[in-house]
Order: structure tokens, then sequence, then C-alpha cells
């Protein structure tokens, strides 16, 4: 009976269409099912039919690559490729991954839950033209503040919003307010212009209150834009984000940027329309600019890669381990120091979510055998 009900709940996570409670439980199921694999059937209701039940995901996860890329972009459809059929296989449900081997206990598995670190969430402070500053995590859904007629309102998902009068939506008077998020914190902001951006964490973003002329924006850190057109007098307003070593104008689009301090490049991605970089290098769909100094680079990349934090994800697969590391300082709040053995690479595939508590990545990179950590409050040691 219970197996049924395994079976059942898997086809409707799988269309989408679980419940948060099913979703729950069946990733309960299927982790106790890992943990028990070689009990005897009467000891596990999920061993005597986990053959099957792994056929019934693998002919998920062996789905061509179109279908699979649907299924990244779905939150509640998490299957993941085989990394290495010879060596281990992993299934990700909803961010759980699941190795079907055995692995030498590590100081993760035993780690007291107290000591574990829970992810990032929606933090961020806001701070109007008159120097007043809103902590808005600790602030109450609905209207928040007033600004030369502008009325801000924190909605009750966590964004804010600037609701510009009509017959202002051009105006000679400029002012300026900034969000910045903490380490381990993310905010999404809907501009006066309609323009809507997601903060990353360890992040600042500083916008006019009014739209004029020109729309300019200040960045510090990563956020993911998707920008309004707007019209005026029969022109296109542009929109232009000045921030580490360059100037991105954009008209209409939607593009991430990553300009933190302690990364080599500034990378701008672009998903949709086209923007401009240092007035020279014009991006198309799929395209990233890598700056660096004077220096501009193209490349073609899969830009769902480079937008998975605003997706709630870790794309592992294709993600240099340092430059992983750095994300998940920034995301949990930690500082890591390498030991003189620890790799410098690492091969990794897959995703996982934001969402779960530090240990849960950590384990996966543990799995390749080539890398250990060790947890000591908010500081992560690395070694090999």
């Amino acid at each position: 009976m219970e197996e049924e009900k395994f079976r059942k709940i898997l086809d409707r996570y799988i269309a989408g269409e679980a419940s948060e409670e099913e979703q729950a439980w069946l990733e309960s199921a299927y982790v106790n099912w890992n943990r028990n694999e070689h009990q005897q059937p009467s000891e596990s209701f999920l061993t005597k039919g986990s053959n099957q039940v792994l056929d019934h995901v693998s002919g998920y996860i062996h789905q061509d690559l179109k279908t699979q890329k649907q299924f990244r972009q779905a939150t509640t459809k998490r299957l993941l490729p085989l990394i290495s059929a010879a060596a281990l296989l992993i299934i990700s449900l909803s961010g759980i991954f699941i190795y079907k081997q055995n692995h030498p206990s590590s100081y993760l598995s035993n780690l007291p839950a107290n000591a574990d670190l829970k992810a990032g969430k929606n933090r961020a402070v806001l701070v109007l033209a008159n120097g007043k500053k809103i902590n808005l995590d600790q602030t109450v859904s609905g209207h928040i503040a007033d600004e030369d007629g502008i009325s801000v309102s924190k909605t009750a998902d966590g964004q804010i919003i600037y609701d510009l009068p009509e017959q202002e939506t051009i105006s000679v008077k400029t002012e300026y307010n900034t969000v910045f998020t903490p380490a381990g914190g993310q905010y999404q902001v809907n501009l006066p212009d309609g323009t809507r951006v997601w903060l990353n964490a360890a992040s600042s973003l500083t916008f006019p209150t009014t739209v004029t002329d020109v729309r300019t924006v200040k960045l510090d850190g990563e956020a993911y834009f998707e920008v309004s057109k707007i019209i005026n007098q029969g022109k296109k307003v542009p929109f232009v984000v000045e921030g580490k070593n360059q100037i991105i104008e954009v008209l209409g689009t939607h593009f991430n940027v990553n300009a933190y301090e302690n990364e080599p490049f500034v990378k701008t991605t672009l998903l949709e329309g086209s923007v401009k970089i240092n007035n020279q290098t014009l991006l198309q769909p799929g395209q990233q600019a890598r700056v660096q100094g004077e220096s501009i680079t193209v490349v073609s990349v899969n830009a769902e890669d480079f937008t998975d934090w605003q997706r709630g994800d870790f794309i592992l697969e294709n993600n240099d381990f340092r430059s992983l590391m750095r994300k998940i300082s920034r995301w949990y709040d930690v500082d890591v120091i390498y030991a003189e053995d620890a790799p410098e690479k690492l091969n990794l595939g897959g995703w996982i979510s934001r969402s779960r508590n530090i240990s849960s990545i950590l384990q996966v990179m543990e799995k390749t055998g080539k890398v250990h950590f060790k947890i000591e409050g908010r500081r992560i040691t690395v070694t090999k």
C-alpha cells in the first residue's frame, strides 16, 4: 500500500502537480529507501520495488537534452542526468542528491543539527533619499514609505514596489534610493519604471525614484534584470547599469550581471534582447561578456547556468570549484579557509536547491572523494 502511494505521488511530482506535503513525504521516503537499500524486503517497503522505482525515475533522466532543459526550468521538477554511469548514479528530487553506492562516513554525516547552517533568505535594507533606512525583512507587508508623491510598498512575498503617479512618468527632479542585501540575503525590487531586479547576496543597487530621459542605476555585486521598455516623445528611454569596470546600455531585455569585487571577471550574461558593453561590444542572447580591466571577451554560454541563483539553485556542472565556494560563502554568510592540499578544481555535475542547509551541498562535493569540509561556527575549512 505504501509503495503504491509512493508511485502515485512520484507521478504527480514529475508532472509538477504534487502538493507541498506530498513533495516532503516523497523526498523523505526516497531518502529512507536509500538508507535501507541493503535491508530485507520486509524491513523496507521501497526495497522490494527499488529496481522498478529506479527504472521509473531513470526513464525521465534519460530523456533528450531538450526535455531535460524544460524539466530544469520547472521548480518542482528536479531530475538530474547521470553524472558517471560507471561510478555513481545521482538522482535529485527537489534538490536532494541520492548516491547509489556506499561512501565512508565523514565529519558532515555526523554533524550536529545545531552546527549546520541554514540557507540565506529574503533580507535587505532600503535606504531612502532622505537617508532613512528600512529593514525590509523586519517590515510587515503593505505601504512602507512615501517620497515626493511616490508610494513604496512591500508585497506579502517580499518584493518592493514603487508606485509612480502617472502624470510624473518623466520628471526633472531626480532622487535616488538604494537597496542592499547582506551576505545570506536576497531581494526583488520593482523599480519605478517597471523594471524588475533580483539582487543576490552581498549586493547593492542604487536607482532613481523617478523616470528621466536616461535611467541609470549603479550595481555592486550581482543582479538579474528584466528591463521595462519606456517611450518618451516617441523615443525609447535607455536603461544604463554602471558597475565595476563597465557600463551596460539597455533598451529592454533580460540579463544577469555578476560584478563582485572578489571575482576575476565582471560577467554580463544575456538571455533576451541586446545590450552594449562599454559602448563597444554588442551582446546577443546566449552570449556572455567577461570584462577584466579594459579587456572584454565574449563567449557563448548556456545563459540559464548563470541565473541559477535567481531560480533558487546552485548549478554544479561546468562550475569552477573556487568560484562555487565563493557563491556558497556569500549565500550562507561563511568564511572559507583552504588548507594547503585543498583542490583547485573539482569535477561536478547537476544542480542542488539553494534552500538546503549548507551540509547538503558540501556532502555532494565530498562524494567525489577529492575534497572534505569541516564546519566551525561560520567558518568552513576545505581539505583534500
